[in-house]
């Protein structure tokens, strides 16, 4: 009888499960940005997108900040389908905050979040 173990063929089988998702496993995929905001400088009452484009196991929701603080969308400012913020009318209407500032997006999805680079939008002065 001979005493040498011998590797079991389901060792094979039990690597291919590990690499296979199955429904209700604890298997998914990494959150990363496929686009991120750049800094941009605009003219007052110009439009703006702010890209943000992440891609992860669905449902991927993004929201924006603003100098640490979340972006409140309105009638001027809102998320697009895809993740990018558009801005109509930078600058602000009058008795608004202005719209200069650090931008980030947070992507969030069912295993946790990340958050983009900052990009700083800048409003040219009219000289």
């Amino acid at each position: 009888m001979a005493t040498g173990r011998r590797s079991a063929p389901g060792g094979m089988l039990l690597l291919w499960a590990a690499l296979l998702c199955f429904p209700g496993s604890w298997c998914f995929s990494e959150l990363l940005f496929v686009k991120g905001p750049q800094d941009v400088i605009v003219t007052r009452r110009e439009s703006v997108v702010l890209d943000c484009q992440a891609h992860g196991d669905a449902p991927v929701t993004v929201r924006w900040m603003k100098n640490g603080v979340k972006v409140p969308e309105n009638d001027r400012i809102s998320t697009l389908h895809n993740g990018s913020l558009y801005i109509c009318e930078v600058g602000g209407r009058k008795g608004e905050q202005s719209d200069e500032g650090f931008y980030q997006c947070l992507a969030l999805y069912k295993y946790g979040a990340i958050l983009s680079q900052r990009a700083h939008l800048s409003i040219a002065s009219n000289r």
